[in-house]
């Protein structure tokens, strides 16, 4: 079972190529989704410091984002969602940047398997000024698993641009992944965690290392109220690539 968990997060994560960083929403989904009949209101916070690389017009050098995101459990395995994306985008002022809408589900016949399944649909329709390519469509397939006290998940999505530069570029992949570790087994309230997010370019035209982004967010998972959430981490640059950094901060409440 060890060996068929870690095999299937670590192919999901070197399954491909993907787009630019997300710097609206920067977290990994899992299978779990908000209780039916019931709503979780979250904030998404997220400061960005990264370097233009060279040929690279699509990357911001300093940007600050707020997402406001409201998700409703329709069934016991079955979410939908709404994103408001605002943020500072190096201009000087502080403006909307344009909304997202999403269906969220985990497959209820795999929570007895060894790994669980799920995926996540995300329609964007932002503003140019805030993305490169303002309108797409995203799949994201997800894979997750438990290694003894370790929780292991990977999110490969598929993404398929409709608008801007990326429209001809054919689908692009983009590979997340994270791996929790629960500190304190069953009383679940602090558990640090190791993030990854990626992007080498599009599937027709992959970007040299030195102008890729690939950061490693280390963090940590905070439940004190069994409605409160909490996640927090600091990304990092990988040595070789873009160099830059990012704080992000995620706290919801459920309703």
């Amino acid at each position: 079972m060890r060996t068929a968990v870690i095999t299937a997060v670590w192919l999901c994560i070197l399954a491909g190529v993907s787009r630019a960083s997300d710097f609206y929403e920067l977290q990994i989904y899992t299978t779990d989704t908000v209780p039916q009949d019931h709503l979780m209101v979250e904030l998404h916070t997220n400061d960005l410091f990264a370097a233009q690389g060279e040929g690279r017009t699509d990357l911001p050098i300093y940007q600050y984002h707020n997402t406001f995101e409201f998700t409703y459990g329709l069934l016991p395995w079955l979410e939908v969602g709404q994103y408001l994306c605002t943020g500072e985008l190096g201009t000087g002022t502080y403006q909307y940047a344009g909304s997202r809408t999403k269906v969220h589900f985990g497959i209820p016949q795999t929570e007895a398997w060894p790994i669980q399944f799920g995926g996540n649909i995300e329609f964007q329709y932002m503003r140019r000024a805030a993305v490169p390519d303002p309108l797409n469509v995203e799949f994201m397939p997800i894979v997750q698993g438990y290694v003894g006290h370790f929780f292991l998940v990977a999110d490969p999505a598929i993404e398929k641009q409709f608008s801007g530069p990326g429209t001809h570029g054919g689908l692009s992949f983009g590979p997340a992944a994270a791996v929790t570790y629960r500190l304190l087994g069953k009383w679940r309230w602090l558990e640090p965690d190791l993030e990854y997010y990626g992007d080498v370019g599009p599937a027709t035209n992959v970007y040299g290392y030195n102008e890729q982004q690939e950061f490693i967010v280390p963090g940590f998972n905070l439940y004190l109220e069994r409605r409160l959430e909490f996640n927090f981490g600091v990304g990092f640059g990988l040595p070789g690539t873009l160099s830059g950094q990012f704080v992000k901060a995620t706290i919801g409440w459920e309703l």
